[in-house]
């Protein structure tokens, strides 16, 4: 059904330990549920829900995660302490329970001009190193509280929009059948410096009919 809407490849690095393969068919599952909700999102509305911030892209990942399991919360409540400060409450984007793991997500949004690989955005590795250090700060013992099952991984996940602008909208072209668009994650992983913390890699190259251009302003 997602060959219907692009290419979507999924690549796992060093994903071990209690519930690595519970973890790899979730997130795995979550891929391919993020592709067909996107795409059946644009035939109706005509304009991509990801394009936006990440409240909006939350939207796209809330029914991806419900047609994976009924036990997920939005917005979890728990207690942060991190090291050398006072705890404190807030939330994680999700809590999900599959396969009797439990899972706890943050997720972030940005974007990533792919023919300017060699210079992406700092906030892309600030963001994700947050997500990292908010999962890290939950205390042990909050962690045990929320976890159901035979244990529970944090994930960190960045959905990054690959983007090509231009002043004058006839040379925004390009060939996607021969563009290649793993190079270019690549050189964003190694020049972004998340390379190192990054043990998924997902990308989708959209199915031309779901490629449109637009006119915006950074204003």
């Amino acid at each position: 059904m997602i060959n219907d809407f692009g290419e979507l490849g999924v690549e796992f690095e060093n994903i071990t330990g209690p519930g690595a393969l519970v973890t790899k068919d979730f997130l795995g599952k979550l891929m391919e549920n993020f592709v067909e909700r996107s795409s059946k999102y644009y035939e109706k509305v005509n304009e991509h829900a990801f394009a936006y911030r990440e409240r909006q892209l939350q939207s796209i990942i809330c029914p991806a995660i419900a047609d994976i399991t009924n036990s997920y919360l939005i917005e979890n409540p728990l207690i942060r302490k991190p090291a050398g400060e006072d705890e404190y409450r807030g939330a994680a984007d999700y809590w999900v329970l599959y396969r009797e793991f439990s899972f706890l997500l943050e997720l972030k949004h940005n974007y990533f001009a792919f023919n300017s690989s060699r210079k992406p955005r700092k906030s892309i590795e600030k963001k994700f190193s947050q997500a990292i250090e908010q999962l890290r700060n939950i205390r042990t013992d909050e962690c045990r509280s929320q976890t159901i099952g035979k244990g529970m991984r944090r994930i960190a996940l960045e959905a990054v929009i690959f983007y090509q602008s231009s002043k004058e909208k006839d040379k925004l072209q390009i060939d996607i059948a021969n563009f290649e668009f793993w190079d270019s994650l690549e050189k964003l992983l190694l020049n972004s410096g998340i390379e190192k913390d990054c043990n998924l890699r997902a990308l989708w190259v959209l199915d031309e009919k779901l490629i449109e251009r637009f006119e915006y302003s950074n204003g």
